[in-house]
């Protein structure tokens, strides 16, 4: 019996040695570092694919900034489903095509116009592409944009994710795209992404750069338009996504004109819904704490009257801005990207499951919203 034991002690102790019986080489497979997805004339979705260049990613291989030498390159095909293109694609490759490393979904205009669920739903079956990916929309054709050569990475889609992590702008996931998808009164959004020229010190005096400005904005899985910049901005105020960022005041010229410029080192949006009567109002108290990093203007600052005046100025600032991107979303796109409907769920869920749910198409275009910015001045520097 002793004997035994050993034996199948020894039997075991060897099968966890053997290694892993399905594992890939790396020399066996095409490393995918961005997704380009975009609806072709025959209507059928052409999927783009950046691979990475294994022996071009080291120091000495790798391009950056002027370098000639490319770390990927871009492959391309067609099919009806994306299924479909990345299987005729496969059968184009000596490498098995491995989705796992890419963090940056990028979308086509046309194709989102059309509906994106299906990409969504290709997203959550199959196992290799990253729910965590970064996911964006442009106006241009994906496939083009993703070939882009980066300046300061050795791959483009690790610039575009760094400069989604910088938290300057909006910064979406596979996986929140989704959850929007499936949240009753919120409608989706994403960033909108683009290339744009910067002059740089070379031969050429400048460089295309990668830009996320800009939002795509949704009603259920289709695109249906796009917030610039300024607009974008009151979209992170009211989603209480204010991370970072300077805000500029023009003084005028009675007071000795010139510009003040404030950084935000604290911001906080409450939205509160309010039923009265059967009718939900909103209340949009937004509080935000900023320093002075610049006084090109002749304003004493240690002058607690100019100071209450200031943060006058820029309350009405960001009351403006609030109100512009809401203006937009609910007139012209009538799109719940603020998510009003979830607060009226979360503040009265059987209200909202019994009246609300719906007809929520009907009852936000109408939405009577009361914004309420609060602004202090807490630090203004030592020099006058």
């Amino acid at each position: 019996m002793r004997a035994f034991k050993v034996l199948l002690l020894l039997v075991i102790t060897v099968s966890l040695l053997t290694g892993c019986w399905n594992r890939i080489e790396v020399n066996d497979i095409a490393i995918v570092t961005a997704i380009g997805l975009d609806l072709v004339d025959d209507d059928m979705i052409r999927l783009s694919l950046q691979v990475a260049i294994p022996a071009k990613l080291g120091p000495a291989g790798g391009s950056t900034g002027g370098s000639k030498g490319r770390s990927t390159f871009v492959i391309s095909e067609k099919g009806v489903t994306v299924s479909e293109a990345y299987k005729n694609l496969q059968m184009k490759l000596s490498r098995r095509i491995f989705f796992s490393q890419s963090r940056v979904l990028l979308i086509g205009e046309a194709l989102a116009k059309k509906g994106i669920s299906n990409i969504i739903d290709f997203y959550t079956r199959f196992h290799q592409p990253r729910m965590n990916s970064f996911i964006m929309f442009t106006k241009g054709s994906a496939s083009e944009v993703i070939k882009n050569i980066p300046n300061l990475e050795n791959v483009s889609s690790e610039e575009t994710k760094e400069l989604a992590k910088l938290s300057v702008g909006i910064k979406v996931y596979v996986r929140d795209f989704l959850n929007m998808l499936l949240t009753d009164g919120l409608e989706p959004f994403a960033p909108q992404y683009k290339l744009t020229s910067l002059e740089v010190n070379t031969e050429n005096n400048s460089a295309q750069v990668q830009v996320i400005n800009g939002v795509a904005v949704f009603k259920k899985d289709k695109l249906i338009g796009w917030l610039d910049d300024s607009e974008t901005r009151g979209l992170l105020w009211l989603r209480n996504e204010i991370e970072e960022g300077v805000i500029s005041i023009k003084i005028p010229k009675e007071k000795g004109g010139g510009n003040i410029s404030f950084e935000i080192i604290r911001a906080d949006t409450k939205i509160i819904p309010h039923l009265n009567n059967g009718k939900i109002k909103f209340n949009v108290n937004v509080t935000s704490e900023i320093i002075v990093i610049e006084n090109a203007s002749k304003l004493v600052l240690f002058n607690q009257k100019e100071i209450d005046g200031i943060q006058t100025d820029i309350e009405k600032e960001i009351k403006d801005r609030i109100q512009m991107v809401l203006d937009k979303a609910q007139k012209e796109y009538q799109s719940d990207i603020f998510g009003f409907g979830q607060a009226v769920y979360r503040e009265y869920p059987k209200v909202w499951n019994t009246i609300y749910k719906k007809k929520w198409d009907q009852e936000y275009p109408q939405l009577e919203v009361t914004i309420n910015p609060k602004v202090f001045v807490r630090r203004i520097g030592l020099s006058k």
